[in-house]
């Protein structure tokens, strides 16, 4: 569109300021794979992570080598002796169902730690979404409102100019720098959110963004979809919480195994040589160790209850993650339709604010309504990069549930960004 602007008629420039004031159509690309790598190697939370696994691992480690061999030594004095006496004991279990269960925990403890790790990374590539969604929110509002800044001082020369040639009205150059001192009273706060949001940004990845990259264009998203109940499968399979609240379920019931197991006797092999001053001994034989621990028993109450309890959790877990999956499958595709209406919307609001400017200059119009033309062109843009961010997030979202890599949702998320 061709815009010819004369003195008599310069608040038209307003709406060349709002039509060229529009999404950013290129910049360098965002890399927000890139930024997730440093983050898993900075973010503090993530460490945290890390280290939990590490002692998860342990936990399995420490679970897989219950039925090896055990050995001790002890140098004590008896009433019978003359010296100390020295003794070394070797012990192999040979039935322990107490061991047994003990043994077999450690492949659902490793799966649940390697289940929560997954979890951890998913949670990471949310959060610095949210933060990246933050960057990209302020600084299109920032770029937006210095569009309708610019505007509104266009429309306040052509207020002032009208008001000399007797055309125009002091009230007309009063609302105009009414809302122009507003503008400029957000542009402050834009600015602050601006750099608010990329200080959290860098408190995950360790390194300031370069804001100049968060941008969204204002393009066409098509998305492919499958079904709900395609997406539910995927997720009651693959999802890492629930993967992760059934192998406490496992642990949990083979904790059961355990606790009942410590009520039997066990039979162990066993090598014992002793020697005090010149006296040796040595035994080698068979042990039956036959436990008579009232505690025992109560305790195998508790474990039992507590298995009940990780049961009913994996059950809701399962619950939940259903909901959540069908939750956001359908705000995907609600979220899908509102964009395309919400690029109406600004097309419709910038057609409004041309019609408001052309009927200004035939005096049909007054400047209030240019001003509420100019408000609702900004409001619809930023609406837009609104429902963009947040449709970010359903995706993300979406993948997480159905346990979709983290680099490879988070790479989908990025060409989502840039409309690709």
């Amino acid at each position: 569109m061709i815009f010819k602007c004369t003195w008599r008629a310069a608040a038209c420039a307003l709406t060349a300021v709002a039509w060229l004031g529009g999404f950013s159509t290129s910049a360098q690309a965002l890399d927000l794979l890139g930024d997730y790598q440093k983050a898993l190697a900075y973010d503090p939370t993530f460490q945290t992570a890390l280290a939990e696994r590490q002692a998860n691992l342990a936990s399995a480690t420490q679970a897989r080598v219950a039925y090896l061999p055990e050995g001790s030594i002890s140098n004590q004095r008896l009433q019978t002796d003359t010296s100390d006496r020295r003794t070394l004991t070797l012990t192999q279990p040979l039935l322990s169902l107490e061991r047994i269960a003990t043994f077999r925990m450690a492949e659902p403890r490793e799966a649940f730690a390697e289940a929560t790790f997954v979890g951890k990374q998913q949670d990471l590539a949310m959060r610095l979404l949210k933060g990246a969604n933050a960057i990209i929110l302020a600084n299109e509002n920032l770029k937006l409102n210095a569009a309708k800044m610019a505007a509104l001082d266009q429309q306040a020369l052509a207020a002032k100019a009208k008001l000399s040639l007797g055309q125009g009205t002091i009230t007309d150059q009063r609302d105009i720098e009414v809302k122009a001192a507003q503008a400029k009273a957000q542009q402050l706060n834009f600015k602050t959110a601006l750099d608010v949001a990329a200080k959290q940004y860098a408190a995950m990845t360790g390194a300031r963004p370069k804001v100049a990259e968060f941008v969204l264009v204002q393009k066409d998203r098509s998305l492919q979809l499958k079904s709900a109940a395609d997406y539910v499968d995927l997720a009651l399979q693959n999802n890492p919480a629930l993967q992760a609240a059934r192998y406490a379920e496992r642990v949990a019931e083979l904790d059961v195994d355990k606790t009942t197991g410590s009520l039997f006797p066990t039979i162990s092999a066993t090598h014992s040589q002793s020697k005090s001053g010149s006296t040796s001994v040595q035994y080698s034989g068979i042990t039956v160790n036959m436990p008579l621990q009232a505690g025992n028993f109560y305790a195998r109450e508790s474990v039992q209850a507590n298995y009940l309890k990780a049961k009913e959790a994996t059950r809701d877990v399962e619950e939940k993650t259903r909901l959540e999956v069908e939750k956001l499958r359908a705000q995907i595709e609600t979220g899908s339709e509102l964009l395309t209406i919400q690029q109406d919307a600004i097309a419709a609001a910038e057609l409004s604010l041309e019609a408001n400017q052309k009927s200004y200059e035939g005096g049909v119009r007054s400047a209030v309504d240019i001003l509420n033309a100019t408000q609702t062109v900004f409001q619809v843009k930023s609406d837009f990069v609104t429902a963009a961010t947040s449709q970010a997030e359903n995706l993300l979202g979406l993948a997480m549930q159905t346990a979709t890599e983290p680099e490879v949702a988070v790479t989908t998320i990025m060409r989502f960004i840039a409309a690709e």
